[in-house]
């Protein structure tokens, strides 16, 4: 196995629908391949890291080499490993802000306005802080999770939750943006669709 972490831009600033999208198709793909990973959105910039079989993650990232949501790809390291990191999912993801930066580990000087691609490109060691972070959620849990087997089922159910909320909130951050628009439809019953089955499955 082998795991594959970059950097890029956006093309275009991602709304909630977008990401939802995104998801949803990293989602369905993901769990067919075998892949697993975590991604982190914030500033028009993308950090994200994939794992599972060489050939299949070489293959999905020269996907994402050519896809136009993306601009100035960055690999900021291919490698081996032995045991996956988001073993528990097909595609965690965090959309980052000020809030869920506050007082990591390691990173307190760095804010929201920091997770920008110019920054992660000269902070690599920075990028893969983050990703350890967001592969546990919580420094304490992880601590213990290496004495404690029955820790370690408990810290994959609350990142699973985690996940969960952050796929809901992004549904109703896009609710509140179609009410306000006066624009509620059958997109906005997909998405409820979508984050009830999102919950469904804890």
């Amino acid at each position: 196995m082998i795991q594959i972490s970059y950097v890029s831009s956006s093309a275009q600033p991602m709304h909630t629908t977008d990401l939802v999208d995104l998801l949803q198709q990293c989602l369905k793909n993901n769990a067919a391949e075998g892949i697993t990973g975590m991604l982190l959105y914030g500033n028009d910039t993308f950090l994200q890291t994939l794992e599972g079989e060489a050939g299949v993650i070489d293959a999905l990232y020269d996907k994402i080499l050519h896809d136009p949501r993306h601009t100035q790809i960055r690999c900021l390291y291919r490698k081996p490993i032995e045991q996956r990191r988001y073993a528990e999912w097909s595609m965690g993801f965090k959309h980052v802000s000020d809030e869920s930066l506050h007082n990591l580990e390691g990173l307190k000087n760095f804010g929201q306005q920091d997770f920008t691609y110019d920054y992660l490109t000269e902070h690599e060691g920075v990028a893969d802080n983050l990703m350890s972070h967001y592969a546990y959620w919580d420094p304490l849990v992880r601590a213990i999770d290496e004495r404690d087997q029955k820790i370690r089922h408990m810290e994959k159910n609350l990142a699973r939750a985690h996940g969960q909320v952050d796929v809901a909130s992004l549904v109703l951050e896009n609710l509140l943006q179609a009410e306000g628009e006066e624009s509620l439809g059958e997109n906005q019953g997909r998405l409820c669709r979508l984050a009830l089955e999102t919950l469904r499955k804890g």
